[in-house]
């Protein structure tokens, strides 16, 4: 008999500073309303019949994030071994933290993918591969 998996998909928003070096009129501080949408799966239920609380993975990235200035965390700061906070980075960078949330875990969900929109014309997906 297989096992069933399931998948969860969910998006939120926060809004972020930022400033990209090189990269035009993006190099002076500006803002943005971040779309951020992930995807985690896995095959087995928590002891609350979850997947994963997402509130959970929302509070994880909301609280350390919404409304600050990303250039000033290491991850995104060239200066403190970090990259500039490019769309793509900032996704990798939010990926990293909502798997690292994922280990901890009781029933071990996989992070499959997590989408930056930063205007309504643009975004970054990371994943694994």
């Amino acid at each position: 008999m297989s096992q069933g998996m399931y998948t969860l998909v969910k998006h939120f928003w926060i809004s972020c500073a930022h400033s990209v070096p090189g990269a035009g009129k993006c190099e002076r501080i500006h803002g943005h309303n971040y779309k951020v949408t992930f995807c985690i799966q896995g095959n087995k239920l928590d002891s609350s019949h979850m997947l994963i609380d997402f509130r959970e993975v929302k509070h994880a990235i909301e609280k350390q994030f919404d409304h600050h200035y990303l250039n000033d965390f290491p991850e995104f700061s060239p200066e403190m071994g970090g990259a500039a906070p490019s769309t793509e980075k900032v996704a990798e960078v939010f990926f990293g933290r909502i798997q690292q949330l994922c280990n901890q875990k009781e029933n071990h969900p996989i992070m499959k993918w997590i989408e930056v929109e930063e205007t309504n014309e643009a975004f970054a997906r990371y994943e694994m591969v």
